[in-house]
């Protein structure tokens, strides 16, 4: 009978730590989703139409970037202790944010092209700028973590590149605040909707910050120190 009770308690503890790390990722998915769903379905934008596809590519682009998130803080306890039992989360970290750097470009070709072909000033808004900014130190630092994994010398930047990914990622989610805060073509919104977005980017926010494991960022101290 305890062993019994014992298993099931580990079994509930098990599910619970699943999802807190796939908590970032479902609120990711759940944000995208709104906001794909109202550009889509509510204002019916038409897929023909060239600036459809900026949003949609930046939603995506947020989608995996929290997998890639919820991927390199999978690495704890007995995960981070061998390169073997990392390998799958590195892989799956380095997946993801591929997959954000694909759509984030799509992101920039698609509003770009847009701009051009209607005569319309670029980077003229706080989301125009911050967006570009972001997408540029986002990129940076993928190629950054790619060329980590890659030269072995290099892997000793590792804990600037994690700072970096968290600072980049409250920089995402801020300039995706300044587009549905302010709204655009396609998306419209009551107060209420503008407040439960912003409010559900400042969740994936929290939930990152709360996952944070100070040690394994500069100037942080390993037990063994």
């Amino acid at each position: 009978k305890l062993a019994k009770t014992e298993l099931t308690a580990f079994s509930h503890y098990a599910i619970l730590l699943f999802l807190a790390r796939m908590l970032l990722p479902l609120l990711g998915l759940a944000y995208a989703g709104v906001v794909l769903y109202n550009i889509l379905v509510v204002s019916k934008l038409p897929l023909n139409l060239l600036y459809t596809w900026h949003p949609i590519c930046a939603n995506l682009f947020i989608v995996f970037a929290t997998l890639g998130m919820a991927a390199a803080q999978g690495i704890r306890g007995k995960v981070a202790l061998s390169r073997a039992t990392k390998e799958p989360y590195v892989t799956r970290h380095a997946i993801f944010n591929w997959l954000a750097l694909f759509f984030l470009a799509g992101a920039a070709i698609t509003i770009y092209l847009n701009k051009e072909r209607n005569n319309r000033p670029h980077f003229t808004t706080y989301h125009g700028i911050s967006g570009g900014l972001t997408g540029a130190f986002f990129v940076a630092n993928v190629l950054g973590g790619g060329a980590m994994n890659t030269v072995p010398s290099l892997y000793k930047y590792i804990k600037f590149h994690r700072l970096n990914g968290y600072l980049i990622f409250a920089a995402v989610l801020a300039a995706h605040g300044t587009a549905v805060w302010r709204g655009y073509a396609g998306f419209k919104t009551d107060e209420y909707g503008k407040y439960a977005l912003v409010g559900l980017l400042g969740l994936m926010l929290f939930v990152t910050l709360s996952s944070i494991k100070r040690s394994l960022l500069p100037g942080g101290k390993t037990k063994s120190s």
